[in-house]
C-alpha cells in the first residue's frame, strides 16, 4: 500500500486561517502543524480534541486584547493545553500557570507545552478548599470531565488548589488574565473565599450551568463590584475587570 494511504489531510479554513490535520493511522495522535506558530498541536484520535483545537485556534474565542501586557495568566481547565499554547505565543512574556485535574488530558498537555518554558502545568483540581476530588464522570469525552467531593482514599484521588494558594505559591501580584472552563466547578470557586477577585484584570469563563445549576448567578454575584464590561464570544463570556491597584495580603 502507498504510504500516503497511511493518513488522511483535512484542511481546516476560517478567515485567512488554513490548517492541517493529520491522522496517521499507526500514531496515536493527530496532529496539527500551525506554520505561523512553528508548532505542532498533538490532539487523540476519536476525541473531543477536534472541537476543543477549533473552539481556540480557529475560532479564535481568546482574542481578545487586554488593557496591559500580562504578566501572569492562569489557564483552569487546560485539557489538551491549547489555550495555554494559544495565550503563551499571544503572550510571550507572560507567566502561564496551567490546571488540569484528569491524568490522560494531563499527559497530553504536557505534550503539547514541553517546549514553552513559560508554562507551568499542575495535575490538580481548581476549587474553593482544600479537599481531595475524584472524576465524577470518568466516561464522558475528554472536554468535559466533572470533579466532586471523595470521602474515600486511593489512586483515583485528585489534589485540589485554590486561586489563594498559587497566588500565594507563585508570588502573583495580580492575575491578568483567568481563563475558566471547569465544567460546572466555577459555581463552588465564586461561591467561596472570593478575596483574590479584586486582583483579576481579565476573565474568560465559560458557564456550566446545564450540569451545575447555578453557576452564572454565582459567578455575576461576585464579580458585581468588580466589572466593567461583559462580552460574549461562542461559548466564553469575557469579562473586563475595573482597574485595582492594591496587592494580595
Amino acid at each position: 500500500m502507498n504510504r500516503v494511504m497511511n493518513y488522511w489531510k483535512k484542511w481546516r479554513f476560517t478567515g485567512l486561517k488554513l490548517y492541517l490535520y493529520k491522522k496517521n493511522i499507526f500514531s496515536n495522535y493527530i496532529t496539527f502543524n500551525l506554520p505561523e506558530l512553528e508548532e505542532t498541536i498533538y490532539l487523540r484520535h476519536d476525541t473531543s480534541d477536534v472541537k476543543t483545537f477549533d473552539k481556540v485556534f480557529l475560532e479564535d474565542e481568546y482574542d481578545f486584547k487586554p488593557d496591559h501586557p500580562p504578566g501572569f495568566i492562569i489557564d483552569a481547565g487546560a485539557n489538551i493545553g491549547a489555550a495555554s499554547v494559544y495565550l503563551a505565543h499571544k503572550y510571550p512574556n507572560a507567566r502561564i500557570i496551567s490546571i488540569e485535574p484528569e491524568k490522560s488530558n494531563f499527559k497530553i498537555l504536557l505534550k503539547n507545552t514541553k517546549n514553552y518554558k513559560n508554562i507551568s502545568c499542575l495535575n490538580k483540581a481548581l476549587w474553593h478548599i482544600n479537599e481531595p476530588l475524584v472524576i465524577k464522570n470518568p466516561d464522558v469525552n475528554k472536554e468535559s470531565f466533572e470533579i466532586q467531593r471523595s470521602n474515600f482514599t486511593g489512586d483515583d484521588l485528585i489534589e485540589s488548589i485554590t486561586i489563594n494558594q498559587l497566588v500565594q505559591d507563585y508570588d502573583i501580584p495580580n492575575i491578568d488574565i483567568l481563563k475558566i472552563d471547569i465544567e460546572g466547578a466555577e459555581k463552588e470557586i465564586f461561591s467561596h473565599n472570593t478575596e483574590w477577585i479584586d486582583k483579576v484584570s481579565l476573565i474568560f469563563i465559560e458557564f456550566h450551568d446545564r450540569k451545575t445549576p447555578g453557576c452564572k448567578e454565582s459567578f455575576f454575584k461576585a464579580i458585581k463590584a468588580y466589572a466593567e464590561r461583559t462580552y460574549q464570544k461562542g461559548e466564553t463570556a469575557i469579562v473586563v475587570m475595573k482597574p485595582h491597584h492594591c496587592e494580595i495580603e
